[in-house]
């Protein structure tokens, strides 16, 4: 057997390759926590900073509104917390503050970020521009975070205001897509119209079913969000032709589309 296929020396390779992971992603905060020249806002909770390795930070504990894109719709809020994040952070430094996990699934460095003292991913929330996201194991923060959302509930900011008034972004239209079609854009962002003409209610998700064709689903976790406008998915939607914006997935065969948030459901026009 040749040396370079010695079993033991594959074992110990692993070994040490998986070490070396294991401790990149859950250990040597010192390596990376600190403050940084803030390049580039990306959109309301994603920077780009200037540390010579071109890391892109995604805010932890927070999402905001997905941006348009020229491939995808954008969703209600998107502009206005882009625009928040670059008046709190654009060409500044900022100080980021790790967690358990460093990095997300697509290599983004994931941080609490600060500038001139302020939480950023707090003030996000607190002016109704993003909603709580916690993923294990990262749960700092987890107290404060909830409290600043539910002061913007209480003070209707952001997408906790009038949902009448609010507006989709321009060039939605272009993203408009028939029910009929929808599985054709699996892993896409699109807007789908149809009439919802059946509904299936469990524990584990409510389910608007559009024209038998389609599925809009809203999980346990996120019908709070529907109910502190009055809603009830359940009953509010059924019979209604409405627009739905979101990432087609495909579930037993049927398409899908999971909402967080009555915003991004519509009555079409």
């Amino acid at each position: 057997m040749k040396p370079g296929k010695d079993p033991v020396v594959v074992l110990v390779f692993i070994a040490l390759a998986v070490g070396f992971y294991l401790y990149n992603t859950y250990a040597g905060k010192k390596d990376t926590e600190g403050t940084f020249q803030v390049v580039e806002v990306l959109d309301g909770d994603t920077i780009a900073i200037g540390d010579g390795k071109g890391t892109i930070v995604r805010y932890l504990g927070i999402d905001t509104p997905e941006t348009a894109r020229q491939d995808s719709p954008g969703d209600p809020f998107s502009a206005e917390a882009r625009e928040l994040n670059r008046k709190l952070v654009g060409g500044k430094r900022v100080m980021l503050e790790l967690d358990s996990e460093k990095y997300d699934v697509y290599g983004r460095l994931l941080a609490y970020v600060y500038v001139d003292g302020v939480s950023v991913n707090e003030e996000l929330l607190r002016q109704g521009l993003a909603t709580p996201l916690f993923i294990d194991p990262n749960r700092e923060h987890r107290a404060e975070y909830t409290s600043a959302a539910e002061e913007a509930r209480k003070e209707r900011r952001g997408m906790w205001g009038d949902l009448d008034s609010i507006k989709v972004p321009a060039g939605n239209g272009m993203f408009v897509v028939h029910v009929d079609n929808a599985r054709l854009y699996e892993g896409k962002r699109v807007v789908v119209k149809g009439e919802i003409t059946r509904v299936r209610k469990s524990d584990k998700a409510v389910v608007l079913s559009m024209d038998g064709r389609l599925d809009v689903v809203v999980f346990p976790d996120d019908l709070e969000n529907f109910r502190f406008f009055g809603i009830d998915p359940a009953s509010y939607y059924k019979g209604r032709a409405v627009e739905v914006t979101g990432r087609v997935k495909m579930y037993k065969d049927t398409p899908s589309i999971t909402i967080d948030h009555p915003m991004l459901i519509r009555r079409a026009g």
